[in-house]
Protein backbone atom coordinates (compact mmCIF):
# COMPACT_ATOMS: atom_id res chain seq x y z
CA UNK A 1 0.00 0.00 0.00
CA UNK A 2 1.33 3.28 -1.30
CA UNK A 3 -1.18 5.17 1.18
CA UNK A 4 -3.55 4.86 4.39
CA UNK A 5 -5.80 7.72 5.12
CA UNK A 6 -7.55 7.54 8.44
CA UNK A 7 -10.49 9.59 8.09
CA UNK A 8 -13.40 10.78 10.80
CA UNK A 9 -14.42 13.65 13.38
CA UNK A 10 -12.09 15.35 15.78
CA UNK A 11 -11.74 12.78 19.49
CA UNK A 12 -12.80 9.88 17.56
CA UNK A 13 -9.13 8.21 17.57
CA UNK A 14 -7.92 8.46 14.31
CA UNK A 15 -4.40 10.39 15.69
CA UNK A 16 -3.96 7.66 18.43
CA UNK A 17 -4.53 4.50 15.89
CA UNK A 18 -2.67 6.36 13.23
CA UNK A 19 0.59 6.52 15.69
CA UNK A 20 -0.10 2.76 16.25
CA UNK A 21 -0.32 1.27 12.92
CA UNK A 22 2.45 3.67 11.50
CA UNK A 23 4.81 2.15 14.21
CA UNK A 24 3.72 -0.87 13.61
CA UNK A 25 4.19 -1.07 10.12
CA UNK A 26 7.79 0.94 10.49
CA UNK A 27 5.69 3.93 8.08
CA UNK A 28 5.89 7.76 8.18
CA UNK A 29 2.58 9.50 10.23
CA UNK A 30 1.60 12.61 8.47
CA UNK A 31 -1.12 15.02 10.91
CA UNK A 32 -2.21 17.22 8.36
CA UNK A 33 -2.88 19.76 11.19
CA UNK A 34 0.81 19.58 11.60
CA UNK A 35 1.11 20.50 8.04
CA UNK A 36 -1.41 23.09 8.94
CA UNK A 37 0.24 24.75 11.96
CA UNK A 38 2.89 27.53 10.35
CA UNK A 39 0.26 28.96 7.74
CA UNK A 40 -3.27 28.84 9.41
CA UNK A 41 -4.71 30.33 12.44
CA UNK A 42 -3.73 28.44 15.40
CA UNK A 43 -7.42 28.07 16.80
CA UNK A 44 -8.35 26.10 13.60
CA UNK A 45 -10.63 28.64 12.32
CA UNK A 46 -9.33 28.03 8.93
CA UNK A 47 -9.88 31.82 8.28
CA UNK A 48 -7.85 31.56 4.81
CA UNK A 49 -8.74 29.20 2.37
CA UNK A 50 -5.82 30.09 0.23
CA UNK A 51 -3.77 29.12 3.43
CA UNK A 52 -5.64 25.76 3.68
CA UNK A 53 -5.22 25.18 0.03
CA UNK A 54 -1.76 26.05 0.46
CA UNK A 55 -0.91 22.81 3.31
CA UNK A 56 -3.45 20.50 1.38
CA UNK A 57 -0.88 21.37 -1.84
CA UNK A 58 1.75 20.92 0.54
CA UNK A 59 0.54 17.35 1.76
CA UNK A 60 0.17 15.66 -1.47
CA UNK A 61 3.79 17.33 -2.64
CA UNK A 62 5.27 15.11 0.97
CA UNK A 63 3.17 12.04 0.07
CA UNK A 64 4.22 11.88 -3.49
CA UNK A 65 7.83 12.36 -2.00
CA UNK A 66 7.42 9.43 0.41
CA UNK A 67 6.30 7.37 -2.51
CA UNK A 68 8.82 8.55 -4.93
CA UNK A 69 11.56 7.50 -2.51
CA UNK A 70 9.68 4.12 -2.24
CA UNK A 71 8.37 4.90 1.74
CA UNK A 72 5.41 2.63 1.86
CA UNK A 73 2.19 2.51 3.83
CA UNK A 74 2.52 6.13 4.33
CA UNK A 75 -0.04 7.53 7.40
CA UNK A 76 -2.20 10.50 6.56
CA UNK A 77 -4.85 11.40 9.54
CA UNK A 78 -6.58 15.02 10.55
CA UNK A 79 -8.17 15.35 7.39
CA UNK A 80 -11.64 17.33 6.92
CA UNK A 81 -14.06 15.16 5.27
CA UNK A 82 -14.13 17.14 1.70
CA UNK A 83 -10.72 16.43 1.41
CA UNK A 84 -11.07 12.40 1.93
CA UNK A 85 -13.73 12.24 -0.65
CA UNK A 86 -10.99 13.88 -2.91
CA UNK A 87 -8.28 11.27 -2.12
CA UNK A 88 -9.22 8.82 -5.11
CA UNK A 89 -9.11 11.94 -7.54
CA UNK A 90 -5.54 13.17 -5.81
CA UNK A 91 -4.09 9.93 -5.34
CA UNK A 92 -5.60 8.05 -7.84
CA UNK A 93 -2.36 6.79 -9.46
CA UNK A 94 -1.42 5.04 -5.94
CA UNK A 95 -2.72 2.01 -4.13
CA UNK A 96 -4.32 3.53 -1.28
CA UNK A 97 -6.71 2.44 1.63
CA UNK A 98 -9.24 5.05 3.35
CA UNK A 99 -10.18 4.14 6.69
CA UNK A 100 -12.92 6.07 8.25
CA UNK A 101 -13.40 6.15 11.75
CA UNK A 102 -16.88 7.15 13.89
CA UNK A 103 -17.83 7.34 17.44
CA UNK A 104 -21.63 5.95 17.97
CA UNK A 105 -21.68 7.45 21.88
CA UNK A 106 -21.90 11.07 21.30
CA UNK A 107 -21.43 11.72 24.93
CA UNK A 108 -17.96 10.10 24.82
CA UNK A 109 -16.92 12.12 22.08
CA UNK A 110 -17.98 15.45 24.04
CA UNK A 111 -15.94 14.58 26.46
CA UNK A 112 -13.04 13.44 24.49
CA UNK A 113 -13.25 16.93 22.80
CA UNK A 114 -14.16 18.54 25.44
CA UNK A 115 -11.38 18.07 27.54
CA UNK A 116 -8.66 19.12 24.91
CA UNK A 117 -6.61 22.51 25.59
CA UNK A 118 -5.56 22.84 22.06
CA UNK A 119 -6.23 21.81 18.83
CA UNK A 120 -10.05 21.29 17.86
CA UNK A 121 -11.98 22.04 20.66
CA UNK A 122 -15.21 23.05 19.33
CA UNK A 123 -17.90 20.23 21.06
CA UNK A 124 -20.85 20.98 19.17
CA UNK A 125 -18.55 20.88 15.26
CA UNK A 126 -17.24 17.67 16.25
CA UNK A 127 -20.49 16.21 17.08
CA UNK A 128 -21.55 17.24 14.12
CA UNK A 129 -19.18 16.54 11.86
CA UNK A 130 -18.90 12.84 13.50
CA UNK A 131 -22.87 12.39 12.49
CA UNK A 132 -22.08 13.22 8.84
CA UNK A 133 -19.62 11.09 8.42
CA UNK A 134 -22.15 8.69 9.50
CA UNK A 135 -24.39 9.75 7.36
CA UNK A 136 -22.64 9.73 4.66
CA UNK A 137 -22.57 6.88 2.04
CA UNK A 138 -19.16 4.66 2.42
CA UNK A 139 -16.27 5.64 0.43
CA UNK A 140 -15.43 3.18 -2.54
CA UNK A 141 -12.47 2.62 -4.50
Amino acid sequence: MDLIVIAGAPGVGKSTLGLALARSLGSPFLEFSVLRQPHLDPTWSNASPVEHEMAWESLQFVVRNYVKYRYRDVVVTDLRDERVRQVPEVFGDFEYQIVTLTLADDVELRRRVGARREGFVDVDAAVAWNAAVRARPALSR
